[in-house]
């Protein structure tokens, strides 16, 4: 033992200094280039990263152990306010080097070296030798996060489970030591089963695994890129932890736990800082709402430490903090082979993105709002040379000047231009299939829609960008050429893509109905939803009934939707239109989920039900299986539920007269005050004039949230030579004349990147009248009457903080930590809903309820907040139980329980979400009633399926005949009795398989959905890892054959065939297709994904079916 210890001390002693003279700054080679020369894992690869032997400086005597950095900060920050400009500084650092240690303490048996965390610090996770140990060995941060990770997570693991002498077995590239680690460090070891269990459940699938990416992502940190790589941009990936507050005799007990990192979406911070210097730490709502002072005293007056590097919250936002490394370090020394010499302060970074000085003449709330634009989730699209930069004027209502003009009356509010060249070159970066007419983006310090430029329509010029002075919200340098290059990057949200006909939510509902939209008309809108939707799920016997259903399935469910999201990354999702408007930002619940919506990887099984269906209908299963019938009312199920529930805001009511698309100013002054229009790249389907591609006549524009009785206004789409001829296709122009922009009027729309419905059905449009416009803007002494508003300005901060003599960043971080708790949006909303169901929208009380809800939407940068008066009057009056059409719980408030009833409606004319809901009751109970008959018919006639039995029974007739077979074949009948009987118990949350044995819960909760899939997928890896092998009889191939038809017998016995498909998913499908008749085709996962049935075969398909209905009808 002890020369094996001496060999290795010797050997990782002579690697370091081996790799001391090899030193390299080469960066690595981009994984998806085209070269084959990849250099073999050294010096140069990202995780092994060598350095020379520390020696550390004693702590003499008088001298503090921690230095905070804060006293030059502070210096640099009063001549930022004065004025002045400063060089950067970012190369002095700031660190505590630890005391005098032997040089062997990097190795086993070394001990934990003295340290004194300072008050300013709280330790989530450190070891000082271990530290040095990563330091010293070039240990990756991604490994040293998932040991910390391990310590803070599991109760039973300390740093002391990590001895030193394997430290040099963990280096190399991330994307080969993360995925064993917990093979390393927890495999084996009695007490960690339970652990390594869970961490094999928790293996992420490609798309989301970050080791690869975070081994590319060191190359630009230590290079000092700071994200101005277009072709191969970071920051995709976050890391995350999660803050558990508890109650203690002596105060708050705050409790860190990391998560495991996950690659997600992209942000310009992200991508600047390096994704491993930002950290989100996560806490519930109902701790934000309790403790909210404690938690912002706590991250004003602490850093948090892992791993020797300190973070620093600098955001807070509903129920989360953001972090980000800066330049200190505890107990280790900053290593430049790192990239520790490119890290910032927290005022350095802020002086980057939002300059106090530049900016000071901004209200606290509104500078603090500004950070949200660094986190906006984005792609880099191109970068613009300084000289091609422009500032322009807005245009403004009639008789109005900047100086006069109030936010609607700026007619081309948020809106700016880019040329030709430039949105070619942003399609082109962002793979875009068509060209497109406007980007929603950020650039420098300004925000909003680039629509093309009227005139800049030569592709041979440089790329341009023109910004309105209504675009910029965070002042720069006037100086462009001393902007960072980060600056001169447009990021890119999403484009102008082909608009598809629209759907609309309760709120738009309410408006049409209540602006003169007859009842009938939004009844056989809702019918046709719901029959659309109930009909996609009934299976027919005919010839062609299974690439019917197959179509539907993959159309009602929006797989195609679902597979992309698979294999795009994360963070082009926007950008790539894979996301709802309404749910573009979000992203939490794909960061925090388990839930995998691939495949089982040891039985094939896919994630989803509708993507089971199909699975089974393109191997040649029938519609009327009693486990596809079961998957069928299942889903159908799902749809009618979201349809009863007809006022959830997530239902949607389809109008296929209808489009949703961006907004944008006239850019050539061409229509009138009450004009839109609106031309399709595609040809459109109209009752009044077939296909075309401009609509013209009365049309209806709406927005959600659609809160007044003006939010819907009817106007005159007109067709316009002017704008067909340049171009402006897919977006729905707005007239720049008048005295107030249309957008406006749309519940205090701009054009930043809002998006509008648009509706030309006549049934819904001749009977619509327009409401006044008084009820878009509240009372002039609204405000006044029921907010407090935060006058504080910037530089009334900066004047307290040097009349003081005090360091300004405590008072910062205190302002940007303000909005972690939950405001009163959620609250206003149910007051408003239920006020519109007492009293209609135009009643005064709903009117002035909707405004203060609206009015709460803004609050993050207004600061406004509600006066706590208001809110305890207009609590008492409508924080009543909602009508049942509403959903049954207030869903943002955090408000359970029983509460007084509402008083009954005050208007004769009957509620239209009570209409619907009564309607999509009936006829959600039809169409369910009809496939749940449907389903016992095809039930009572189902046999087992002999195909999938036979190689049982060929199997069986051999062991008749050959005695020496029936041991094996009772072997592999076992095998699957006994992982049938784990599987029955791990969907029960019992057994060593259940959530409740991975988790150590004692508690009977039902598991959540990717623990139900953790469970499954876990009983799948060891019924298949555990399969009997080297049969004397069997091959291992007929092993698995037969286990498949045993396991759907026993399945078959007792009529639910969850099991079967769960372990043998891929076996049974392939069985199914041999025996379906004929040759059959064989396709790897990748292929079968890419493929759907083509809109005009379907289109036959349909055809067919028609006709031989109708043939069997005569």
């Amino acid at each position: 033992m002890l020369l094996r210890t001496l060999k290795i001390m010797y050997d990782t002693i002579d690697q370091r200094t081996q790799a001391y003279r090899r030193r390299s700054s080469s960066p690595v080679p981009d994984k998806t280039s085209d070269t084959d020369d990849l250099p073999q894992p050294s010096i140069n690869m990202p995780g092994q990263y060598p350095v020379a032997a520390l020696e550390p400086e004693p702590v003499h005597a008088g001298e503090e152990e921690y230095s905070d950095g804060m006293e030059t900060d502070t210096d640099r920050l009063t001549e930022q306010l004065e004025g002045t400009q400063l060089d950067s500084d970012e190369g002095v650092l700031e660190y505590f080097e630890i005391q005098e240690t032997t040089d062997d303490e990097g190795f086993g048996g070394a001990r934990e070296p003295p340290y004194t965390i300072p008050p300013d610090v709280h330790e989530v996770a450190f070891s000082s030798k271990h530290t040095r140990a990563f330091d010293e060995n070039g240990v990756s941060w991604a490994i040293q996060w998932e040991i910390a990770r391990y310590v803070t997570a599991y109760p039973n693991f300390t740093w002391e489970h990590t001895p030193l002498h394997i430290v040099p077995q963990l280096c190399g590239p991330s994307g080969d030591k993360a995925p064993t680690l917990s093979d390393i460090l927890l495999k084996g070891e009695p007490l960690f089963v339970d652990y390594y269990k869970r961490e094999r459940a928790m293996r992420q699938p490609t798309l989301t695994s970050p080791w690869e990416e975070l081994d590319r992502e060191e190359t630009y940190i230590r290079d000092n890129n700071r994200g101005v790589s277009i072709e191969n941009p970071g920051g995709k990936v976050q890391q995350r932890l999660c803050l558990d507050i508890s109650e203690t005799g002596s105060g708050l007990d705050f409790k860190f736990k990391l998560e495991q990192p996950t690659k997600s979406k992209s942000c310009r911070f992200s991508r600047f800082l390096g994704s491993r210097r930002l950290v989100e730490c996560h806490f519930s709502m109902s701790n934000a709402k309790k403790h909210k002072g404690a938690i912002i005293d706590f991250f004003v007056k602490k850093k948090l430490l892992i791993n020797g590097r300190l973070f620093q919250a600098f955001y807070g936002h509903q129920g989360k903090v953001n972090l980000m490394e800066i330049n200190q370090d505890f107990h280790r020394a900053p290593l430049s082979e790192l990239g520790d010499n490119n890290r910032m302060s927290l005022i350095d970074f802020i002086t980057w993105h939002n300059n106090l000085h530049l900016n000071s003449n901004q209200t606290i709330n509104k500078w603090v709002s500004r950070f949200a634009l660094g986190f906006s989730t984005s792609q880099p699209g191109l970068m613009f040379r300084p000289e091609n930069i422009h500032f322009i004027d807005d245009i403004y209502a009639t008789g109005k000047t900047k100086a006069l003009a109030a936010s609607h009356e700026i007619m081309t509010d948020g809106c700016g231009f880019l040329n030709y060249a430039a949105l070619k070159t942003i399609q082109e970066n962002m793979a875009w299939e068509s060209f497109s007419t406007c980007v929603q983006a950020r650039m420098a310090g300004s925000k909003g829609l680039f629509m093309l430029h009227p005139e800049h329509r030569d592709p041979s010029e440089e790329p341009q960008i023109w910004l309105r002075l209504s675009q910029v919200k965070i002042q720069l340098n006037p100086e462009k050429e001393k902007w960072s290059p980060v600056h001169y990057i447009l990021d890119v949200l999403s484009g102008s893509f082909v608009p598809e006909s629209s759907s609309i939510t309760y709120e738009m509902i309410m408006s049409l109905s209540e602006n003169k939209v007859p009842d009938q008309v939004l009844v056989k809108l809702l019918q046709d939803t719901i029959e659309r939707d109930a009909r996609s799920m009934e299976p027919s016997s005919k010839p062609h009934g299974s690439k019917v259903l197959y179509d539907s399935v993959y159309a009602t469910h929006r797989v195609l939707q679902s597979r992309l999201r698979q294999i795009i990354s994360l963070d082009a999702h926007r950008a790539q239109a894979l996301l709802e408007f309404e749910d573009e930002d979000d992203h939490e619940a794909l960061a925090s989920a388990k839930w995998e919506k691939g495949p089982d990887p040891f039985s094939g099984q896919p994630a989803s039900s509708q993507e089971q269906v199909l699975g089974w209908l393109q191997a040649g299963f029938a519609p009327t299986d009693r486990f596809v019938m079961e998957k069928l009312v299942y889903l159908q199920k799902k749809l009618m539920t979201e349809a009863v529930n007809v006022g959830n805001s997530r239902y949607r009511i389809a109008i296929p007269e209808s489009v949703r698309a961006f907004i944008v100013p006239d850019p050539l002054g061409v229509l009138d005050e009450g004009q839109v229009f609106f031309a399709s790249s595609q040809p459109i389907q109209t009752n009044r004039s077939g296909l075309t591609h401009c609509i013209t006549g009365p049309v209806l524009v709406s927005r959600n949230p659609c809160i007044q009785i003006s939010d819907t206004r009817k106007v005159l789409a007109v067709n316009s030579h002017e704008l067909w001829s340049r171009s402006y296709f897919d977006v729905i122009v707005f007239s720049t004349k008048g005295s107030r922009s249309l957008a406006s009027l749309l519940s205090g729309g701009d054009y930043d990147g809002d998006t509008v419905v648009m509706i030309w059905d006549e049934l819904i449009t001749a009977p619509f009248q327009n409401s006044h416009k008084e009820f878009a803007d509240p009372a002039a002494d609204f405000e006044q009457k029921n907010f407090n508003k935060s006058k504080v300005v910037l530089r009334d901060i900066k004047t307290q903080a040097e009349l003081g003599k005090k360091d300004i960043t405590p008072y910062l971080v205190e302002a940007m930590l303000q909005n972690i708790s939950p405001n009163q949006l959620g609250i206003y909303n149910v007051f408003y809903r239920n006020c519109a169901y007492v009293h209609g929208l135009d009643h005064p009380q709903t009117a002035r309820l909707g405004h203060m809800f609206t009015q709460c939407l803004d609050a993050v940068k207004s600061g406004l907040e509600v006066k706590s008066e208001v809110l305890r009057l207009d609590r008492k009056t409508w924080d009543r139980e909602p009508p049942s059409c509403f959903p049954s719980k207030a869903e943002e408030d955090n408000s359970w329980g029983r509460k007084l009833p509402l008083e009954p409606r005050k208007v004769s004319k009957r509620f239209i979400l009570e209409v619907l809901q009564a309607v999509a009751a009936q006829e959600t109970k039809k169409y369910k009633l009809k496939l749940s008959e449907m389903r016992d018919k095809y039930n009572s006639s189902y046999s087992i399926d002999q195909d999938l039995v036979r190689p049982l029974n060929e199997a069986e007739t051999r062991a008749h005949k050959h005695p020496q077979f029936q041991e094996e074949l009772a072997t592999i009948k076992a095998h699957v009795r006994t992982f049938r009987d784990h599987f029955i118990h791990a969907r029960n949350n019992m057994g060593p398989y259940s959530a409740q044995a991975r988790y150590g819960r004692s508690t009977k909760k039902r598991p959540s959905i990717g623990e139900d899939q953790e469970s499954v997928r876990a009983v799948s890896e060891d019924y298949s890892r555990k399969m009997p092998t080297d049969l004397v009889m069997f091959s291992d191939s007929e092993v698995r054959t037969i286990a498949a038809a045993y396991a759907y017998q026993e399945d078959a016995s007792r009529r639910i065939f969850s099991f079967c498909f769960a372990v043998s998913w891929a076996e049974l499908c392939a069985i199914k297709a041999r025996t379906s008749g004929g040759a059959f085709v064989t396709l790897t996962p990748g292929f079968i994904e890419s493929l759907a049935i083509h809109r005009k075969m379907a289109k036959v398909f349909r055809k067919m079916e028609n006709e031989e209905s109708d043939d069997g009808e005569t």
